[in-house]
């Protein structure tokens, strides 16, 4: 049951992103007056059309992809397509000319949109290509504010850094505190807690710490610095906020160390190394941090790491280490760090015991050493708070705009060779979908969004046969470049052909990515 649940939610969700992108070039093609004969959704048969104007509408046999056909547009064949539209229209006129009624329908229903592709300029064209990206891109900026309609997710503020002989390490502030209150009240964010600080007036302000589960408060006295955050009364901590979550796994990409050491959707990690988990993040703090360009394993310092966790020096081997667990140079000097002047403590992020409560029953499975947020894959169900529907609007736009920012950004993963292990072809973007729909509605339209973002944004590369490709031509022809129509079709079938080749690349690892394992 559960497995026809989620086939049947990766057919709607599919289906509607490509009726979506679609959708945008048919509508701006006959806002531009050019025939589009036909418009179908999924590949292979038809199992069912109707014609509506000049228009036959289809879903086929096979819900994978979709297509449009715009009268005169290349497509990835070696005839053009303006060709085999001519030929199509004088068959089916040849058909018809038997049934003159018929026959008069059927032209007055093309009269309006009599164009082909060659008879429009090129910014028609361009506005055609990128309709069907755009739509993918304003779907998932409606779909952000459904989900603020469900709830927002709630930011813990996160002390990332203590300042020697400042108020928060005379209190007893650590790295890695979650800042619950000030003087009692709520702290959402880490402006809030600042702007409390500041506003103090020097008194000692009372502050709600979570450590680790534990709960408790601390009384610190903020003080002024002149060099320090403009002469402004501080505490000296550095701050960070994180998503607070549940301990609970909403989603786990299948080529993830993750789902390699048998974590599913819907597990409840409940112990890490033998201490207790309350929430999603304490499982991701104890993950090694990643390299912003490499996305590689390092140390809080910028060392790469070995398969172990060990920190490795500029000669690719493992620092030596000192009795009081410093690193060490080459010559057995303490390493001093230049950002906190201070001996550089020695991290080793290993292999990480988790605990895991599923259908009742506890299981254990093992991370590897030195996963990190990028590796491990793990998602967590998030929590969310309900706003009032202004703020909610503004929260709307910001979250829009962080998510298009970091996929984008995320987008950089492709190229290197760690971030590649975690790109995936359909079959795991269809694993996904089914895994965010047996999780919860919130995950299930974030996936959602994220597709459609994903889709927009690929499809503009500079690639034949995407839409970016076909820009390219577009601009090429604008600028006088003669171009023959036999030749963008030949470029796009080449394309077509890598595309098709590396979608097939990538399936094969997907589908070893999902062969149970043991303890899986």
């Amino acid at each position: 049951m559960e497995f026809l649940f989620n086939a049947l939610a990766v057919i709607v969700v599919f289906g509607l992103i490509v009726f979506i992108h679609e959708w945008g070039h048919m509508m701006a093609a006959k806002r531009a007056g050019v025939a589009v004969p036909t418009f179908a959704i999924g590949m292979g048969p038809s199992l069912l059309s109707f014609q509506i104007g000049e228009t036959r509408y289809h879903i086929c046999a096979f819900p994978l992809g979709g297509f449009v056909k715009i009268e005169g547009l290349v497509d990835d064949g070696h005839i053009p397509a303006a060709d085999r539209a001519e030929q199509a229209v004088l068959k089916e006129t040849e058909d018809l000319e038997s049934e003159p009624q018929k026959l008069s329908e059927m032209q007055a229903g093309r009269k309006k949109y009599w164009k082909h592709w060659q008879d429009i300029n090129g910014w028609e064209k361009a506005s055609i290509l990128v309709a069907g990206p755009l739509m993918n891109i304003v779907a998932a900026l409606l779909t952000i504010f459904a989900m603020g309609q469900i709830g927002f997710h709630v930011n813990d503020v996160m002390i990332n850094g203590v300042e020697d002989g400042m108020p928060a390490q005379e209190a007893g502030m650590q790295a890695g505190d979650i800042v619950e209150s000030i003087n009692g009240h709520l702290v959402e964010n880490s402006q809030q807690f600042i702007l409390a600080v500041q506003a103090s007036g020097g008194n000692p302000v009372n502050i709600g710490i979570n450590r680790k589960g534990e709960f408790f408060e601390l009384t610190a006295t903020p003080r002024q610095r002149e060099t320090f955050n403009e002469g402004r009364l501080s505490l000296g901590v550095v701050l960070s906020e994180v998503m607070k979550s549940s301990n609970v796994i909403s989603l786990v990409p299948a080529r993830s160390a993750g789902y390699s050491a048998g974590l599913r959707v819907g597990d409840q990690i409940v112990e890490l190394n033998g201490r207790p988990v309350t929430n999603g993040l304490d499982v991701l703090l104890a993950m090694a941090p990643f390299n912003d360009k490499s996305f590689e394993a390092q140390d809080y310092y910028g060392h790469p790491l070995d398969k172990e966790g060990y920190p490795l020096n500029a000669a690719g081997q493992r620092f030596e280490i000192s009795e009081d667990n410093h690193l060490l140079d080459d010559n057995g000097n303490t390493i001093i760090s230049e950002i906190s002047g201070e001996p550089m403590v020695v991290q080793v992020f290993g292999p990480l015991e988790l605990t895991v409560e599923r259908d009742g029953e506890r299981a254990n499975f093992v991370l590897p050493a030195a996963t990190t947020m990028v590796s491990g894959g793990l998602n967590f169900r998030s929590n969310l708070i309900r706003l009032p529907f202004d703020r909610a609007l503004v929260r709307s736009l910001d979250e829009a705009k962080y998510s298009l920012l970091g996929i984008v950004d995320g987008m950089r993963a492709i190229f290197t060779k760690e971030g590649s292990k975690s790109v995936g072809g359909p079959i795991m973007i269809f694993n996904l979908i089914g895994q965010s729909a047996s999780s919860d509605l919130y995950t299930f339209l974030m996936m959602f969004m994220v597709i459609n973002i994903n889709l927009g944004i690929l499809n503009l590369l500079p690639f034949p046969l995407l839409d970016g490709g076909r820009l390219v031509f577009v601009g090429l022809k604008g600028m006088g470049l003669k171009i023959s129509e036999h030749s963008e079709a030949t470029v796009h079938f080449v394309g077509s052909l890598v595309l098709i080749g590396f979608i097939l690349y990538v399936s094969f690892f997907d589908v070893v990515a999902l062969i149970p394992r043991s303890g899986g």
